[in-house]
């Protein structure tokens, strides 16, 4: 399974154990994942439409409005393995702290220019489409 190289996010969901189905940056949502032949990734996934941060730096932006730009972008990169239909992500840095030093492991589905990532959390299930850029 190849997966080097780079992919532009299709549609990111979610769907609850109730069934209900919810796109946690909006249907429109803009994300580049990247594969290298030595091992690294990286992830980006953002709500499309961003506002920029008031003032020339993030240091000078209120609270608020930090919180917001966290809260709709989502980072991560590392090393990546593949293996048994799963591919795992050894998280190094991330958007979110509490994700540095985890590993992600993702259901794989890839064929062509389609990438499929689905990983459960909790009572929700998360599956990520891909398409190569």
């Amino acid at each position: 399974m190849d997966l080097v190289g780079a992919w532009r996010l299709v549609e990111w969901r979610i769907v609850s154990a109730e069934g209900r189905v919810s796109h946690p940056f909006g249907t429109d949502a803009v994300g580049l994942l990247c594969y290298t032949p030595d091992g690294h990734m990286s992830a980006t996934i953002a709500r499309a439409g961003r506002a920029p941060l008031p003032g020339a730096t993030p240091r000078r932006a209120p609270p608020e409005a930090l919180a917001g730009a966290f809260t709709s972008f989502f980072a991560y990169a590392g090393r990546y393995e593949v293996r048994d239909g799963h591919v795992a992500h050894d998280v190094e840095v991330a958007l979110n702290p509490a994700l540095s030093g985890t590993v992600q492991v993702r259901e794989l589905n890839a064929d062509g220019d389609r990438l499929v990532l689905a990983a459960a959390e909790d009572d929700r299930w998360h599956t990520l489409i891909w398409k190569r850029s």
